[in-house]
Protein backbone atom coordinates (compact mmCIF):
# COMPACT_ATOMS: atom_id res chain seq x y z
CA UNK A 1 0.00 0.00 0.00
CA UNK A 2 1.53 3.42 -0.76
CA UNK A 3 0.63 5.07 2.20
CA UNK A 4 0.55 4.60 6.03
CA UNK A 5 -2.50 5.82 8.08
CA UNK A 6 -1.24 9.03 10.60
CA UNK A 7 -3.24 10.34 12.75
CA UNK A 8 -4.33 14.07 12.21
CA UNK A 9 -6.08 15.87 15.02
CA UNK A 10 -8.51 18.32 14.40
CA UNK A 11 -7.06 21.86 14.18
CA UNK A 12 -7.93 24.45 16.86
CA UNK A 13 -7.87 28.48 16.25
CA UNK A 14 -4.76 29.74 18.33
CA UNK A 15 -4.54 33.18 18.18
CA UNK A 16 -0.76 32.57 18.94
CA UNK A 17 1.71 29.34 17.86
CA UNK A 18 4.28 27.90 18.55
CA UNK A 19 6.06 26.97 15.29
CA UNK A 20 7.64 23.78 15.23
CA UNK A 21 10.41 23.47 12.67
CA UNK A 22 10.23 19.64 11.15
CA UNK A 23 13.23 18.55 9.19
CA UNK A 24 11.11 15.67 6.92
CA UNK A 25 7.46 16.31 5.48
CA UNK A 26 5.13 13.33 6.39
CA UNK A 27 2.19 11.63 4.65
CA UNK A 28 -1.24 13.48 6.02
CA UNK A 29 -4.45 11.91 7.16
CA UNK A 30 -7.20 13.96 6.75
CA UNK A 31 -10.51 13.04 8.72
CA UNK A 32 -12.52 16.28 8.21
CA UNK A 33 -15.80 16.35 6.56
CA UNK A 34 -16.88 16.06 3.21
CA UNK A 35 -19.79 16.63 1.78
CA UNK A 36 -21.86 14.87 -0.70
CA UNK A 37 -22.07 16.62 -4.05
CA UNK A 38 -25.58 17.40 -5.69
CA UNK A 39 -24.05 17.28 -9.48
CA UNK A 40 -25.39 19.56 -12.34
CA UNK A 41 -25.33 18.74 -15.98
CA UNK A 42 -24.42 22.16 -16.37
CA UNK A 43 -21.18 22.25 -14.53
CA UNK A 44 -18.75 20.34 -17.22
CA UNK A 45 -17.43 22.57 -20.18
CA UNK A 46 -17.40 21.36 -23.56
CA UNK A 47 -13.83 21.39 -24.76
CA UNK A 48 -12.72 23.10 -28.55
CA UNK A 49 -9.84 22.40 -30.69
CA UNK A 50 -9.21 24.79 -33.74
CA UNK A 51 -6.18 24.09 -35.77
CA UNK A 52 -3.65 26.42 -36.06
CA UNK A 53 -4.40 28.12 -33.13
CA UNK A 54 -5.13 25.36 -30.49
CA UNK A 55 -7.10 26.26 -27.32
CA UNK A 56 -8.92 23.76 -25.52
CA UNK A 57 -10.02 23.68 -21.78
CA UNK A 58 -8.01 20.71 -20.17
CA UNK A 59 -9.50 18.93 -17.05
CA UNK A 60 -6.45 17.26 -15.08
CA UNK A 61 -8.95 15.60 -12.82
CA UNK A 62 -10.51 13.63 -16.08
CA UNK A 63 -6.90 12.46 -16.96
CA UNK A 64 -6.27 10.85 -13.74
CA UNK A 65 -9.82 9.39 -13.68
CA UNK A 66 -8.74 7.16 -16.74
CA UNK A 67 -6.10 5.44 -14.61
CA UNK A 68 -8.18 5.13 -11.09
CA UNK A 69 -11.22 5.28 -9.37
CA UNK A 70 -12.27 8.69 -7.78
CA UNK A 71 -14.42 10.06 -5.63
CA UNK A 72 -16.71 12.97 -5.59
CA UNK A 73 -17.24 15.29 -2.62
CA UNK A 74 -17.50 19.09 -1.92
CA UNK A 75 -15.15 20.48 0.66
CA UNK A 76 -15.50 24.29 2.86
CA UNK A 77 -13.31 26.88 3.06
CA UNK A 78 -13.93 29.64 5.82
CA UNK A 79 -10.73 32.22 6.50
CA UNK A 80 -9.43 30.87 9.54
CA UNK A 81 -10.60 28.06 12.16
CA UNK A 82 -12.87 29.75 14.83
CA UNK A 83 -15.99 28.65 13.60
CA UNK A 84 -17.17 25.20 13.98
CA UNK A 85 -18.94 21.87 12.10
CA UNK A 86 -21.29 19.96 13.43
CA UNK A 87 -21.55 16.81 12.40
CA UNK A 88 -24.81 14.51 11.50
CA UNK A 89 -24.10 12.61 14.69
CA UNK A 90 -23.95 15.73 16.79
CA UNK A 91 -20.43 15.66 17.43
CA UNK A 92 -18.61 19.14 16.18
CA UNK A 93 -15.33 20.13 15.57
CA UNK A 94 -13.11 23.61 14.62
CA UNK A 95 -13.57 23.37 10.69
CA UNK A 96 -9.72 23.56 9.20
CA UNK A 97 -9.50 25.13 5.82
CA UNK A 98 -8.05 27.95 4.80
CA UNK A 99 -7.49 27.94 1.33
CA UNK A 100 -6.69 25.52 -1.93
CA UNK A 101 -5.19 25.84 -5.14
CA UNK A 102 -3.63 23.72 -7.99
CA UNK A 103 -0.95 23.62 -10.62
CA UNK A 104 -1.42 22.54 -13.97
CA UNK A 105 1.76 21.48 -16.40
CA UNK A 106 0.04 20.83 -19.92
CA UNK A 107 3.24 18.08 -20.64
CA UNK A 108 1.95 15.69 -17.83
CA UNK A 109 1.56 12.31 -20.38
CA UNK A 110 -1.88 11.31 -18.04
CA UNK A 111 -3.64 14.73 -19.98
CA UNK A 112 -3.68 12.48 -22.95
CA UNK A 113 -5.91 10.17 -22.19
CA UNK A 114 -9.00 12.51 -22.00
CA UNK A 115 -10.29 15.43 -23.64
CA UNK A 116 -8.93 15.82 -27.34
CA UNK A 117 -6.00 13.46 -26.94
CA UNK A 118 -4.05 16.16 -27.96
CA UNK A 119 -1.03 17.01 -25.19
CA UNK A 120 1.81 20.02 -25.27
CA UNK A 121 5.16 18.84 -24.98
CA UNK A 122 7.54 20.61 -22.94
CA UNK A 123 8.94 23.35 -25.42
CA UNK A 124 5.03 24.51 -25.83
CA UNK A 125 5.02 28.47 -24.81
CA UNK A 126 0.95 28.96 -24.09
CA UNK A 127 -1.28 31.40 -22.77
CA UNK A 128 -4.00 30.93 -19.79
CA UNK A 129 -6.80 32.59 -20.97
CA UNK A 130 -9.38 31.76 -17.86
CA UNK A 131 -9.90 28.93 -15.05
CA UNK A 132 -13.30 27.38 -14.01
CA UNK A 133 -14.34 25.68 -11.46
CA UNK A 134 -17.75 24.16 -9.66
CA UNK A 135 -17.79 26.22 -6.66
CA UNK A 136 -20.60 26.47 -3.48
CA UNK A 137 -21.61 29.98 -1.83
CA UNK A 138 -24.05 29.30 1.29
CA UNK A 139 -25.22 32.27 2.81
CA UNK A 140 -26.85 32.62 6.04
CA UNK A 141 -26.74 35.78 6.72
CA UNK A 142 -27.76 38.62 4.17
CA UNK A 143 -27.02 41.96 5.80
CA UNK A 144 -25.52 42.89 9.42
CA UNK A 145 -25.54 46.64 11.06
CA UNK A 146 -23.15 48.78 10.31
CA UNK A 147 -23.20 51.88 12.64
CA UNK A 148 -26.76 51.53 12.84
CA UNK A 149 -27.73 50.99 9.25
CA UNK A 150 -29.02 47.62 8.30
CA UNK A 151 -26.43 46.95 5.32
CA UNK A 152 -26.13 44.16 2.77
CA UNK A 153 -23.22 41.15 3.03
CA UNK A 154 -20.74 41.53 0.76
CA UNK A 155 -18.01 38.85 1.24
CA UNK A 156 -15.17 38.08 -0.94
CA UNK A 157 -13.67 35.59 -3.04
CA UNK A 158 -10.06 35.90 -3.33
CA UNK A 159 -8.25 34.51 -6.45
CA UNK A 160 -4.64 34.51 -7.03
CA UNK A 161 -2.23 32.98 -9.88
CA UNK A 162 1.14 32.18 -10.07
CA UNK A 163 3.88 31.75 -12.23
CA UNK A 164 7.11 29.32 -12.12
CA UNK A 165 8.87 31.80 -9.96
CA UNK A 166 6.13 32.33 -7.80
CA UNK A 167 6.03 28.35 -6.42
CA UNK A 168 8.24 25.74 -4.57
CA UNK A 169 9.14 23.19 -5.99
CA UNK A 170 9.78 19.93 -4.14
CA UNK A 171 9.40 16.33 -3.31
CA UNK A 172 8.69 13.60 -0.60
CA UNK A 173 8.89 10.06 -0.40
CA UNK A 174 5.85 7.84 0.95
CA UNK A 175 6.73 5.07 2.85
CA UNK A 176 7.28 2.16 0.26
CA UNK A 177 6.86 4.32 -2.40
CA UNK A 178 9.31 6.40 -4.96
CA UNK A 179 9.88 9.64 -4.68
CA UNK A 180 6.72 12.12 -5.44
CA UNK A 181 6.86 15.72 -6.68
CA UNK A 182 5.11 18.63 -6.04
CA UNK A 183 4.64 22.16 -6.55
CA UNK A 184 3.15 24.58 -3.79
CA UNK A 185 3.09 28.47 -3.65
CA UNK A 186 6.58 29.89 -1.61
CA UNK A 187 4.72 31.60 1.01
CA UNK A 188 1.25 32.38 3.22
CA UNK A 189 0.46 35.96 4.61
CA UNK A 190 -2.79 35.53 6.77
CA UNK A 191 -3.63 39.51 6.71
CA UNK A 192 -3.80 38.80 2.85
CA UNK A 193 -5.42 35.56 3.21
CA UNK A 194 -2.78 34.17 0.41
CA UNK A 195 0.59 34.96 -0.75
CA UNK A 196 2.36 38.09 -1.18
CA UNK A 197 4.15 36.82 -4.30
CA UNK A 198 1.73 36.02 -7.14
CA UNK A 199 1.35 37.10 -11.11
CA UNK A 200 -2.26 38.52 -10.52
CA UNK A 201 -4.74 38.64 -8.23
CA UNK A 202 -8.35 38.99 -8.53
CA UNK A 203 -10.73 40.33 -5.22
CA UNK A 204 -14.11 39.02 -6.58
CA UNK A 205 -17.06 40.71 -4.55
CA UNK A 206 -19.87 37.51 -3.56
CA UNK A 207 -23.54 39.20 -2.84
CA UNK A 208 -27.27 37.46 -3.04
CA UNK A 209 -26.58 36.88 -6.61
CA UNK A 210 -23.63 34.29 -6.12
CA UNK A 211 -25.55 31.93 -3.68
CA UNK A 212 -26.18 28.48 -4.18
CA UNK A 213 -28.61 26.31 -2.25
CA UNK A 214 -28.84 25.88 1.20
CA UNK A 215 -27.41 21.91 1.80
CA UNK A 216 -30.33 18.84 1.65
CA UNK A 217 -29.75 16.21 3.26
CA UNK A 218 -28.59 14.57 -0.29
CA UNK A 219 -25.74 17.44 -0.06
CA UNK A 220 -24.39 20.93 -1.73
CA UNK A 221 -25.78 21.88 -4.80
CA UNK A 222 -22.94 23.88 -6.92
CA UNK A 223 -22.61 26.13 -9.42
CA UNK A 224 -20.11 26.54 -12.31
CA UNK A 225 -17.40 29.61 -12.10
CA UNK A 226 -14.91 30.83 -15.37
CA UNK A 227 -12.51 33.28 -14.21
CA UNK A 228 -10.75 35.11 -16.87
CA UNK A 229 -7.28 36.20 -16.94
CA UNK A 230 -5.90 39.57 -18.16
CA UNK A 231 -4.81 39.34 -21.87
CA UNK A 232 -1.13 37.93 -22.29
CA UNK A 233 -0.74 36.08 -19.09
CA UNK A 234 2.04 34.16 -21.10
CA UNK A 235 3.76 30.55 -19.85
CA UNK A 236 7.18 29.90 -20.84
CA UNK A 237 8.43 26.60 -22.26
CA UNK A 238 10.35 23.78 -20.13
CA UNK A 239 13.42 23.53 -22.92
CA UNK A 240 16.14 25.44 -21.15
CA UNK A 241 17.72 22.23 -19.47
CA UNK A 242 17.98 18.48 -19.69
CA UNK A 243 15.97 17.90 -16.68
CA UNK A 244 11.85 19.11 -16.09
CA UNK A 245 12.38 22.61 -14.68
CA UNK A 246 8.51 23.17 -14.25
CA UNK A 247 9.29 26.88 -15.67
CA UNK A 248 6.25 26.11 -17.84
CA UNK A 249 3.41 25.56 -14.68
CA UNK A 250 0.91 27.38 -13.74
CA UNK A 251 -0.61 27.77 -10.71
CA UNK A 252 -4.01 29.40 -8.73
CA UNK A 253 -5.44 29.83 -5.50
CA UNK A 254 -9.09 30.58 -3.78
CA UNK A 255 -9.20 31.96 -0.55
CA UNK A 256 -12.60 33.11 1.27
CA UNK A 257 -13.07 36.30 3.50
CA UNK A 258 -16.31 37.14 4.87
CA UNK A 259 -17.89 40.14 5.72
CA UNK A 260 -19.77 38.96 8.59
CA UNK A 261 -18.68 39.63 11.99
CA UNK A 262 -17.95 35.75 13.56
CA UNK A 263 -16.46 34.82 17.03
CA UNK A 264 -14.86 30.97 18.31
CA UNK A 265 -17.52 28.50 18.40
CA UNK A 266 -19.97 30.52 15.77
CA UNK A 267 -21.50 26.91 13.43
CA UNK A 268 -20.57 27.06 9.81
CA UNK A 269 -23.20 24.06 9.39
CA UNK A 270 -25.27 21.75 11.37
CA UNK A 271 -25.97 18.63 9.78
CA UNK A 272 -28.27 17.04 12.32
CA UNK A 273 -30.65 18.85 12.05
CA UNK A 274 -29.98 21.21 14.83
CA UNK A 275 -31.03 24.91 14.45
CA UNK A 276 -27.59 26.78 13.80
CA UNK A 277 -27.29 30.09 16.00
CA UNK A 278 -24.96 32.83 15.55
CA UNK A 279 -25.27 32.20 11.55
CA UNK A 280 -21.97 32.89 9.20
CA UNK A 281 -21.51 32.41 5.60
CA UNK A 282 -19.45 29.98 4.05
CA UNK A 283 -17.77 28.88 0.72
CA UNK A 284 -16.66 25.78 -0.68
CA UNK A 285 -15.28 23.98 -3.88
CA UNK A 286 -15.82 20.66 -5.34
CA UNK A 287 -13.07 18.58 -5.01
CA UNK A 288 -11.83 14.54 -5.84
CA UNK A 289 -10.70 12.17 -3.01
CA UNK A 290 -8.69 8.75 -4.40
CA UNK A 291 -9.28 5.65 -2.27
CA UNK A 292 -8.54 3.13 -4.80
CA UNK A 293 -5.27 3.10 -7.05
CA UNK A 294 -3.02 5.83 -6.37
CA UNK A 295 -1.25 7.74 -9.12
CA UNK A 296 1.78 8.31 -8.31
CA UNK A 297 3.36 11.73 -9.41
CA UNK A 298 7.45 10.93 -10.07
CA UNK A 299 7.96 13.55 -13.46
CA UNK A 300 5.59 15.91 -13.93
CA UNK A 301 3.44 18.12 -11.55
CA UNK A 302 0.31 18.44 -11.87
CA UNK A 303 -1.14 18.79 -8.00
CA UNK A 304 -3.39 20.35 -5.89
CA UNK A 305 -3.14 22.44 -2.45
CA UNK A 306 -4.48 22.51 0.92
CA UNK A 307 -4.04 25.45 3.39
CA UNK A 308 -4.92 24.39 6.75
CA UNK A 309 -5.39 26.96 9.58
CA UNK A 310 -2.59 25.25 11.28
CA UNK A 311 -0.51 26.42 8.60
CA UNK A 312 -1.76 29.51 7.71
CA UNK A 313 -1.23 30.98 11.40
CA UNK A 314 2.64 29.78 10.69
CA UNK A 315 2.83 26.23 12.16
CA UNK A 316 3.24 23.22 10.32
CA UNK A 317 1.18 19.98 10.05
CA UNK A 318 3.72 16.78 9.88
CA UNK A 319 6.71 18.59 9.05
CA UNK A 320 4.51 20.74 5.83
CA UNK A 321 4.52 24.35 6.14
CA UNK A 322 2.69 26.80 3.71
CA UNK A 323 0.53 24.55 2.00
CA UNK A 324 0.10 20.68 1.62
CA UNK A 325 0.13 18.97 -1.74
CA UNK A 326 -2.94 16.59 -2.33
CA UNK A 327 -0.45 13.85 -3.34
CA UNK A 328 0.54 14.06 0.20
CA UNK A 329 -2.44 12.50 1.63
CA UNK A 330 -2.88 9.59 2.56
CA UNK A 331 -5.90 9.65 -0.24
CA UNK A 332 -4.50 11.74 -2.56
CA UNK A 333 -7.01 15.16 -3.42
CA UNK A 334 -7.73 16.99 -6.44
CA UNK A 335 -9.41 19.60 -7.13
CA UNK A 336 -12.21 19.69 -9.61
CA UNK A 337 -11.13 22.19 -12.34
CA UNK A 338 -10.27 23.11 -15.77
CA UNK A 339 -7.55 25.47 -17.87
CA UNK A 340 -8.05 26.95 -20.88
CA UNK A 341 -5.21 27.50 -22.83
CA UNK A 342 -4.02 28.72 -26.20
CA UNK A 343 -0.61 28.44 -28.26
CA UNK A 344 0.27 29.07 -31.36
CA UNK A 345 3.38 26.72 -31.19
CA UNK A 346 1.16 23.75 -31.92
CA UNK A 347 -0.13 24.33 -35.21
CA UNK A 348 -1.71 22.60 -38.48
CA UNK A 349 1.59 20.98 -39.02
CA UNK A 350 2.06 19.88 -35.33
CA UNK A 351 -1.44 18.32 -35.13
CA UNK A 352 -1.28 16.67 -38.33
CA UNK A 353 1.90 15.20 -38.04
CA UNK A 354 1.43 14.40 -34.24
CA UNK A 355 5.09 15.74 -33.80
CA UNK A 356 6.82 18.19 -31.39
CA UNK A 357 10.85 18.68 -31.19
CA UNK A 358 12.93 20.28 -28.96
CA UNK A 359 16.66 21.22 -29.64
CA UNK A 360 18.97 22.34 -26.81
CA UNK A 361 20.95 24.29 -26.36
CA UNK A 362 20.83 26.05 -29.92
CA UNK A 363 23.39 27.20 -30.55
CA UNK A 364 25.44 24.25 -29.33
CA UNK A 365 29.07 23.82 -28.61
CA UNK A 366 31.00 20.93 -30.30
CA UNK A 367 32.18 19.71 -27.03
CA UNK A 368 28.65 19.55 -26.17
CA UNK A 369 25.87 17.04 -26.59
CA UNK A 370 22.93 17.92 -28.33
CA UNK A 371 20.06 17.36 -26.78
CA UNK A 372 16.98 15.99 -29.51
CA UNK A 373 13.88 15.67 -27.87
CA UNK A 374 11.13 14.55 -29.00
CA UNK A 375 7.33 14.05 -28.77
CA UNK A 376 5.22 11.82 -30.53
CA UNK A 377 0.90 12.10 -29.97
CA UNK A 378 0.81 8.72 -31.23
CA UNK A 379 3.10 5.74 -31.00
CA UNK A 380 5.17 5.30 -34.80
CA UNK A 381 8.15 4.32 -36.77
CA UNK A 382 10.45 7.15 -36.10
CA UNK A 383 13.86 7.95 -38.28
CA UNK A 384 16.39 10.87 -36.81
CA UNK A 385 18.51 12.63 -38.99
CA UNK A 386 20.98 15.45 -39.30
CA UNK A 387 21.33 17.00 -42.93
CA UNK A 388 23.29 20.28 -43.73
CA UNK A 389 22.34 22.96 -45.67
CA UNK A 390 22.54 21.38 -49.15
CA UNK A 391 20.46 18.96 -48.49
CA UNK A 392 22.82 15.86 -47.52
CA UNK A 393 22.55 13.54 -44.72
CA UNK A 394 25.36 13.82 -42.04
CA UNK A 395 24.18 11.29 -39.15
CA UNK A 396 22.05 9.07 -38.28
CA UNK A 397 20.93 9.59 -34.71
CA UNK A 398 18.07 7.06 -34.71
CA UNK A 399 15.82 4.20 -36.19
CA UNK A 400 12.63 2.20 -34.48
CA UNK A 401 9.23 1.97 -32.99
CA UNK A 402 8.61 4.89 -30.48
CA UNK A 403 5.50 4.98 -28.27
CA UNK A 404 3.56 8.23 -28.29
CA UNK A 405 5.12 10.31 -25.50
CA UNK A 406 7.98 12.71 -24.80
CA UNK A 407 11.90 10.92 -25.92
CA UNK A 408 15.49 11.97 -25.24
CA UNK A 409 18.12 11.11 -27.36
CA UNK A 410 21.66 12.99 -27.18
CA UNK A 411 23.71 13.35 -30.26
CA UNK A 412 27.35 13.44 -30.11
CA UNK A 413 28.62 16.66 -32.72
CA UNK A 414 32.05 16.51 -32.07
CA UNK A 415 32.73 15.47 -35.71
CA UNK A 416 30.84 17.93 -37.39
CA UNK A 417 32.08 21.69 -38.56
CA UNK A 418 30.97 24.59 -36.94
CA UNK A 419 27.85 25.96 -38.49
CA UNK A 420 23.92 25.71 -39.63
CA UNK A 421 22.58 21.93 -39.90
CA UNK A 422 18.68 20.47 -39.91
CA UNK A 423 17.55 18.47 -37.26
CA UNK A 424 14.73 16.06 -39.22
CA UNK A 425 12.36 13.96 -37.56
CA UNK A 426 10.19 11.30 -39.72
CA UNK A 427 7.37 9.65 -37.76
CA UNK A 428 5.24 7.35 -40.29
CA UNK A 429 4.37 8.83 -43.20
CA UNK A 430 5.03 12.77 -41.63
CA UNK A 431 7.77 14.60 -40.77
CA UNK A 432 8.83 18.09 -39.08
CA UNK A 433 12.54 19.65 -38.87
CA UNK A 434 14.56 22.72 -37.32
CA UNK A 435 17.49 24.26 -37.43
CA UNK A 436 20.74 23.82 -35.13
CA UNK A 437 23.99 26.26 -35.01
CA UNK A 438 26.67 24.19 -34.29
CA UNK A 439 29.71 26.65 -32.99
CA UNK A 440 33.42 25.76 -31.96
Amino acid sequence: MKRILQNLTMITFLLAITVLKVNAQGEIKSNDYLGNEIISDAQQLETQKLKANYRNWKFPVDAIQQLTTLDRYVSFLFQDTAVKFVYSDGTAGHYPWNSVGAVFTPNDPNLELSDDNIRLSRYNEYTVDSIYFPYLYVRYVDSIDVAGTMTPVVDTLIVQFFKANQMRSSGFTPTGGDRELFLIPDNWTPSLHGSNNTAYELRIPLTIEDTTSRPSAEGWGARGRTIPLPEGFNINSDAATEDLQFTNAFGFSFTFATMVPYQFGDTMEARDGSEIKNKVNYFGHSMFQNSSVMVAQTEYVNNSWWVPGELGYGGDQNGWEVAIPGNAYFEDRYINYAVHITTDQLGTEDLDNNIAIGLYPNPVSKNELLKADFNLINASNVTLSLYDLLGNKVKDIAQGYFTSGEHKTDVNISDLSAGMYIYKIQAGNASTSKKVTIID
